[in-house]
């Protein structure tokens, strides 16, 4: 499946600036369902994980859009992030917009579902559109959530199991990236790390029946990590040095 950018230029208008400007009468097209929905979050915040906030936008009481340097999604408030089931939640309330921002739609139907996608996905809504990355990449999740059951030929032509098998030989971070990330004591201070298997873990591995397989650890900083959330976390011993630890050495 190729990467949707959920933020196309014309579809985020800058909202008017005073009451009187909403009042007064507006020179060109007449305000998207966008414009209407779209309100800047008070406060806003100025940093994300992907970095400094450049642009955002409160579509929905708790719900708010955001662009960083890096990458762009959506942020959910402490009431709002409870409403998702806990294993379709990231720990910290951000979720980036190739794979995560999924969940958000789906749960929030009501608001994404008025919401038209841009780019290849046009004329679709954003409910649709997460409907589908969710069976994507979290077909777990997506049974769960809309209560139904795929079968296994259409499981094995899901993108994440063609991941999996593509990567069969590489190792991958186990888990989520707040359930793999740890750090190891070392004379310089705290190392961080994370916990691989190669081909990655079951249900979507490519070794089934394996409990047992080898589990390696590499270091990764957090930064990197965050940059690759929503898409299995890749390690390329390249750059990530593999590090032999202790049990009794590990944080938590």
């Amino acid at each position: 499946m190729s990467h949707i950018t959920l933020d196309p230029g014309d579809l985020f208008a800058v909202p008017a600036s005073s009451p009187r400007d909403m009042r007064g009468p507006r020179v060109g097209p007449q305000p998207s369902l966008w414009d209407k929905l779209l309100r800047r979050p008070a406060p806003a915040p100025s940093a994300s994980p992907w970095g400094t906030i450049t642009e955002a936008h409160e579509i929905a009481p708790g719900v708010m859009w955001f662009r960083a340097n890096a990458r762009s999604g959506y942020r959910l408030s402490p009431r709002r992030q409870k409403a998702l089931p806990r294993s379709m939640r990231t720990v910290d309330g951000w979720y980036e917009d190739t794979t995560e921002w999924a969940a958000v739609a789906v749960v929030f139907a009501n608001i994404f579902d008025e919401m038209p996608a841009g780019g290849e996905a046009s004329g679709r809504s954003l409910y649709e559109l997460g409907k589908e990355t969710l069976k994507h990449w979290r077909p777990e999740a997506f049974e769960g959530w809309f209560e139904t059951s795929l079968d296994m030929d259409e499981i094995w032509s899901l993108p994440v199991m063609r991941f999996h098998r593509l990567h069969a030989d590489r190792w991958m971070a186990l888990g989520s990236f707040h359930a793999s990330y740890g750090y190891v004591i070392e004379a310089g201070g705290p190392r961080p790390h994370v916990r691989a298997k190669r081909g990655g873990d079951p249900p979507y591995g490519a070794v089934t029946g394996l409990p047992r397989a080898e589990i390696r650890r590499f270091a990764v900083e957090v930064g990197e990590l965050h940059q690759g959330r929503g898409k299995p976390f890749l390690i390329d011993p390249d750059r990530h040095a593999e590090i032999a630890i202790e049990e009794d050495a590990v944080l938590a």
